[in-house]
């Protein structure tokens, strides 16, 4: 079986759920190695686990994943977990698409008592489009096991704190290297995740990075890069027009027109909305 690294992300604070995380990567077939990112003391149960990198930022997950000597990476944040024999089924799926820098696999998502798998339905091959439409493309960071020689020096970017926002962002630098294996199983299992006003701030940078870099996207990704800034834009948006700073949330509105014109096709009755059910609400209070 070919070397794998799993790296267990583990900040302070997340003692009890980064002790699950490594438990499920213990589980996985062929003697993985185990690297922990993080601050978190977890006790006997890190015993011969070896701790990389100060805190569980980018740049001691990008540390930790130089220190890796496993061919194939896997990294699992805190709130996810690894299936049993997630690894060995990657691995299979990887033996018939020698040239792909990536296999993924479906997430079981917890949120509001129910579980969901994501994503609905993936895809082999160039994925970069479909990364940037489908939010659950990627679901999680423990569903992709990694080619480490293809993601480069230094994959996630240090100017990002948020999970989703360095996830993705990590995710869309792989898809630009080359192709992705899909296999319609679940590999992995996460807690839902909470994004706050800086987190949607960080994906609409994510955005606007892939836009505007040096190699110009196809347009059939610019189309679907514009949407999507545009959909965080209006995330962004309503959450200062509930705040109650209604010229702030109209500038974000104005941008995301400004983005992706096309986005509210088939979306202004349920934007006016909720515009209007706001100002309703706050007239009457």
């Amino acid at each position: 079986m070919a070397s794998v690294s799993i790296l267990i992300v583990a900040p302070a604070g997340e003692e009890e759920r980064a002790r699950r995380a490594l438990a499920s990567a213990r589980g996985q077939a062929g003697d993985p190695e185990l690297l922990l990112v993080g601050d978190a003391d977890l006790g006997d149960d890190a015993a011969g686990v070896r701790r990389v990198g100060a805190g569980a930022g980018a740049a001691a997950r990008n540390e930790a994943l130089a220190a890796a000597t496993g061919e194939f990476v896997v990294v699992v944040e805190a709130h996810e977990r690894l299936a049993p024999d997630a690894v060995a089924r990657h691995l299979a799926a990887l033996e018939a698409a020698t040239d792909a820098v990536a296999s993924y696999g479906r997430t079981a998502i917890e949120e509001d008592g129910r579980v969901r798998l994501r994503p609905d339905a993936g895809r082999s091959g160039r994925v970069l489009a479909r990364l940037i439409h489908d939010k659950h493309l990627i679901a999680s960071s423990a569903c992709a096991l990694w080619r480490k020689a293809a993601l480069g020096p230094a994959p996630y970017v240090e100017t990002y704190r948020s999970v989703p926002a360095l996830r993705l962002a990590f995710a869309l630098k792989a898809a630009q290297a080359g192709e992705f294996v899909f296999h319609p199983t679940v590999v992995a299992e996460r807690d839902a995740e909470r994004s706050d006003l800086a987190g949607l701030e960080e994906l609409v940078r994510v955005f606007l990075t892939v836009l505007y870099a040096p190699e110009r996207l196809e347009e059939k990704a610019e189309h679907r890069a514009r949407m999507r800034l545009a959909r965080q834009l209006v995330a962004i948006g309503k959450h200062h027009f509930r705040q109650g700073d209604h010229r702030r949330a109209g500038k974000f509105f104005d941008e995301a027109v400004k983005a992706a014109p096309a986005y509210f096709k088939g979306r202004r009755y349920q934007f006016m909305n909720f515009v209007a059910r706001n100002v309703l609400t706050r007239s009457r209070a």
